[in-house]
């Protein structure tokens, strides 16, 4: 009986203080949106390309993730001021920049069409991004860094292992740079969790 109690009296005084904390409307109703696209995973699902599947699903599927990332880039190069974030999305972009003109070239010798621009879905969520204060769009930006990087890892792995050579060289040589940002990225939201 006495554990109840506490139980209730805790949660009881954790709703209390959620609710002294009073966030504005505005903030409120971003924070909703951005949540709610990430917990519905707004973002292309990339687990759809596996060995002996069609080529160009990989194609599509890592132009729209290397798209997103350099969207998100210039974003945050604009908008942060934090050093770390800064850097971090300058290389992005840099990279995603590279990343983009090899595989149109490959796209292009395997006659697969790219797509030209990313989905209304995700147009939307980076509107919304972008409205968000730094300190919130920082922890953001780099929480999806970190998630985008995972699924584009598997992505790119997949791909290393297709059996077409041009592909898998491809692949093989993008995963070092991949996993270089995933890292950082993880030490970045791990050093902004503080």
């Amino acid at each position: 009986m006495g554990t109840k109690k506490i139980l209730v009296v805790t949660a009881l005084a954790f709703l209390v203080l959620q609710a002294c904390q009073n966030p504005s409307k505005k903030t409120m109703k971003q924070s909703k949106v951005i949540d709610s696209a990430i917990a519905s995973d707004v973002f292309t699902d990339t687990s759809g390309y596996s060995r002996g599947a069609d080529m160009s699903i990989f194609f599509k599927e890592a132009a729209l993730e290397s798209m997103m990332e350099l969207e998100l880039g210039k974003i945050a190069e604009v908008k942060t001021t934090n050093k770390m974030v800064k850097r971090f999305a300058k290389k992005s972009v840099k990279d995603h920049t590279k990343l983009m003109t090899k595989l149109k070239l490959l796209a292009e010798n395997k006659k697969i069409a790219l797509p030209a621009t990313l989905p209304q879905k995700d147009i939307d969520h980076i509107a919304e991004i972008k409205k968000l204060p730094e300190p919130e769009f920082n922890k953001h930006y780099i929480g999806m860094m970190v998630k985008n990087h995972l699924k584009t890892l598997d992505l790119f792995k997949a791909a290393a292992s297709s059996g077409d050579s041009p592909l898998e060289n491809f692949a093989i040589n993008t995963l070092r740079s991949l996993e270089a940002h995933y890292k950082e990225a993880t030490n970045i939201q791990n050093r902004l969790q503080r």
